[in-house]
């Protein structure tokens, strides 16, 4: 995390995995509390911030989160968006095994090998109801 001009703390987050898996629909959730079960693929990236105060020392974090794109043709653009983020978010399908078989074979590599060697792993899995 980096201090903004603001005097906020500035945290960098990239969702990574398979194109359909929810990467979109979770950063709609959080950010306007929306869902939609369908989505347009994700073209390139997307990028939306987020305010948060912390109530315990009333510190404001700026999220910066990044949504990439899950198709292989883009998978070369991805690797710009690991620099400096502090939380790479690996997202799968429960359903579609094959998303959680990338994670394993693709994308948990190329973080590694291109982000910053701190960077928080978190793996989220999308349920379909």
């Amino acid at each position: 995390m980096a201090d903004s001009q603001d005097g906020a703390l500035t945290c960098k987050v990239v969702l990574i995995g398979e194109s359909g898996v929810g990467k979109t629909s979770i950063i709609s959730r959080y950010i306007n509390n929306t869902f939609k079960s369908q989505l347009m693929s994700t073209p390139g990236a997307n990028f939306v911030t987020k305010n948060v105060i912390m109530a315990d020392d009333n510190q404001s974090i700026k999220f910066e989160i990044w949504d990439t794109a899950g198709q292989e043709r883009y998978r070369a653009l991805a690797k710009v968006f690991y620099k400096n983020a502090a939380v790479c978010v690996l997202v799968y399908d429960i359903t579609r095994k094959t998303s959680f078989n990338e994670l394993k074979n693709y994308w948990y590599k190329e973080i590694k090998e291109n982000a910053q060697p701190n960077v928080s792993k978190k793996i989220i899995l999308k349920f379909n109801f």
